[in-house]
């Protein structure tokens, strides 16, 4: 058996239009590292809008990985413009697949769509591939044959023990997509990306995040793929980008006490309610140079809105005790959530003017109502104007007005203008 993996190319422009290459498609090379392990052959293929069209009739599975609204567009351009074998199967997996599985399996033509975690799925879909009979496999949504109806399959249970993973095939990929010298903090060092964890506990209303609760692998696993990464391609640090990692304090500690001895410097994100010094000063003892925090707003009100379950005096302490014990300070600011006005730009412009000094670097988003976060499930109640194509949901500096009159979105555009002319003026590096 051979099996195919289809992952769109695509880059970050949130800093303001300065295009990189995206974080390594994680989702695929784990998949790809489960499949192995049965002693199948995987092949990668990096996809874009440039490279669409290839010849997959050697392979008996391609899987496309659909891993936002923004790569939906060219996934579909490959299964339109290149070539199968009679007998293949087709799945689609990922965030997208996971919300969308009818539509998936109807614009994209392909036999199965996989539901939340695909680690175990795609294990069974290849052990029933010789029968084609996918029926007992959870986690799924398919196409009865006789009757044209959509079988969904019962959920699939989390991996509760991540450590039982096996490391992303890393190797199915160039090295120049694995180490990066631009993305630890102001350093140049050769550092890779990991994932420490799976889920976040909270739920704003403008995260897409599917699972509202939070499993970790342990901290002698992260060593081992650390170590791995160390002797394979000579890191000197790492990026954890976990969705929300510094949350269960136990947890965290374990992981610093195995890392510390590497040597290695890092970073991660974290929310400003669950950090203190003592754990704070634990992070830099083990390497940590830079905390990312989600301030998002300045304004209560906006903070309230998001469901964000943080306060302005959490932000001011967090980022304080942060600075001072020695570790550098990146803030994510999401601007123009529905509700959003001059005033409550002035009131982030206000909360970034008393913080300046202990804020190294910053990150600044428009809202957008992404696929399957509270906001976009429940569009009427924030009068928000979806498109008619998922592909124009697009996460990085999208200039779309999603929601309110003509007046008030003119009052949008001129807060965020004056919201980022004063990040431009006030930070070199953001």
């Amino acid at each position: 058996m051979k099996v195919a993996l289809v992952s769109p190319e695509y880059y970050d422009i949130a800093h303001f239009g300065d295009k990189r290459k995206e974080i390594p498609p994680f989702g695929v090379l784990y998949l790809a590292s489960v499949i192995e392990q049965k002693g199948i052959n995987v092949t990668l293929f990096r996809v874009s809008n440039e490279k669409f069209s290839f010849d997959f009739t050697d392979y008996d599975i391609v899987g496309f990985s659909i891993s936002s609204s923004v790569t939906y567009s060219i996934l579909k351009k490959v299964r339109d413009n290149s070539q199968y074998c009679d007998k293949v199967l087709l799945i689609a997996g990922g965030i997208h697949a996971t919300i969308f599985p009818e539509e998936v399996i109807n614009d994209l033509g392909v036999n199965i769509a996989c539901v939340g975690e695909g680690e175990n799925t795609i294990s069974e879909i290849i052990d029933a591939y010789p029968s084609k009979n996918f029926s007992s496999i959870e986690g799924i949504v398919y196409k009865d044959v006789d009757s044209g109806k959509y079988i969904h399959t019962p959920k699939r249970s989390l991996i509760e023990n991540l450590d039982t993973i096996p490391f992303p095939a890393r190797h199915l990929l160039p090295r120049e997509e694995i180490v990066m010298n631009d993305r630890l903090s102001d350093t140049k060092l050769p550092i890779a990306h990991i994932l420490c964890s799976r889920g976040c506990p909270y739920s704003c209303n403008f995260c897409a995040n599917q699972e509202h609760g939070i499993r970790y692998r342990t901290g002698k696993n992260i060593r081992k793929e650390l170590e791995d990464l160390i002797e394979q391609y000579g890191i000197k640090g790492f990026c954890i980008t976990d969705d929300n990692f510094i949350v269960n304090k136990e947890r965290i500690e374990d992981i610093c006490n195995e890392i510390t001895p590497l040597k290695l410097k890092w970073s991660s994100l974290s929310r400003v309610n669950t950090v203190d010094r003592d754990l704070l000063n634990k992070l830099k003892q083990s390497g940590c140079i830079e905390i990312k925090y989600g301030i998002e707003s300045g304004s209560p009100r906006i903070l309230k809105l998001m469901n964000k379950q943080i306060t302005i005096d959490e932000i001011k302490r967090a980022i304080s005790i942060t600075h001072n014990v020695g570790i550098r300070v990146k803030a994510f600011i999401l601007h123009g959530f529905p509700g959003e006005n001059i005033e409550s730009t002035m009131e982030t412009i206000q909360l970034l003017e008393e913080l300046k000094e202990k804020i190294d670097r910053i990150s600044l988003f428009r809202f957008i109502p992404l696929p399957g976060s509270p906001a976009y499930d429940n569009a009427q109640t924030y009068n928000l104007i979806l498109p008619q194509n998922f592909e124009e949901i697009f996460i990085y500096n999208n200039e779309r007005k999603w929601w309110g009159t003509e007046d008030e979105q003119i009052e949008l555009e001129q807060a965020y203008q004056m919201l980022e002319d004063y990040v431009k003026k006030n930070w070199e590096k953001f």
